[in-house]
């Protein structure tokens, strides 16, 4: 092979290298909702619908204040306690003070799963809507 062509082949190889991208692993979600195990607790357990796993349970509020938009984060989990998969999902309705509400999400299978709120919107009761 000449040396320019062999000059060629090993510019062409550095700059398809350089160009490549770079992979950065994903970092894992983390409820955006630091300290909402202070106002609730999740109880779920692993269930199937239609041949598919899913988690299926309530979220429960302790605090006496309304929430509304919820959402549930699902860790999916290896043998090893890491994490494999994550679902975010929303809890349908308002949860009221000492209530609950009811969440089915879709998973993948895993050895174990882990269940925290997500976030959650605070909805102020003193607000209302007046007709014209």
């Amino acid at each position: 092979m000449p040396p320019s062509t062999w000059l060629r082949a090993l510019a062409f190889g550095l700059l398809v290298v350089a160009a490549a991208p770079t992979v950065v692993p994903a970092q894992a979600l983390q409820p955006l909702m630091h300290g909402w195990n202070q106002h609730f607790t999740v109880t779920w357990e692993t269930a199937q619908r239609r041949g598919r796993p899913q988690i299926a349970g309530y979220v429960n509020n302790r605090s006496p204040y309304r929430v509304g938009n919820l959402r549930v984060l699902v860790d999916s989990l290896d043998a090893a306690g890491l994490v494999v998969d994550q679902r975010v999902s929303w809890v349908l309705g308002e949860l009221g003070g000492d209530s609950r509400l009811y969440f089915e999400v879709p998973v993948t299978s895993a050895a174990s799963y882990r269940v925290s709120v997500f976030s959650y919107d605070r909805v102020d009761q003193s607000a209302s809507v007046m007709a014209p």
